[in-house]
């Protein structure tokens, strides 16, 4: 698919999907991770709006591709640790910027420092 396509098409079309999808427990279950977290990671990466570096105001994350990817592959059962990783930086930045109502780009950078990196 082209890179492109991924972002302009692709994205935005499985993040509908992701958002009507009924699949924490899913997730929960395929992972053994608690299903309150998974629901939390699933609200701050598709839900949430956040205070963006770019913007002034609120917004949704723009849709990833390779967030959407790694999403399917943990409802789907065929995860790999990078998908857990993913999991693990989304609960970790979600909880900091919750608990000090901080901007995204704060609660990235933190999560970051604290070695719970992601690379798709």
């Amino acid at each position: 698919m082209e890179y492109l396509k991924r972002f302009l098409e692709y994205a935005p079309e499985a993040y509908d999907a992701i958002r009507d999808a009924d699949d924490v427990a899913v997730i929960a279950r395929n992972t053994g991770w608690a299903e309150f977290r998974i629901r939390r990671i699933k609200k701050h990466l598709f839900y949430d709006e956040h205070q963006l570096d770019y913007d002034l105001g609120f917004n949704r994350f723009s849709p990833d591709p390779d967030i959407a990817d790694a999403w399917i592959r943990l409802q789907r059962g065929n995860f790999n640790p990078e998908d857990l990783r993913l999991l693990e930086h989304e609960y970790f930045e979600s909880r900091f910027e919750g608990i000090f109502h901080t901007n995204y780009r704060t609660s990235h950078d933190a999560t970051e420092r604290s070695g719970r990196l992601w690379s798709p």
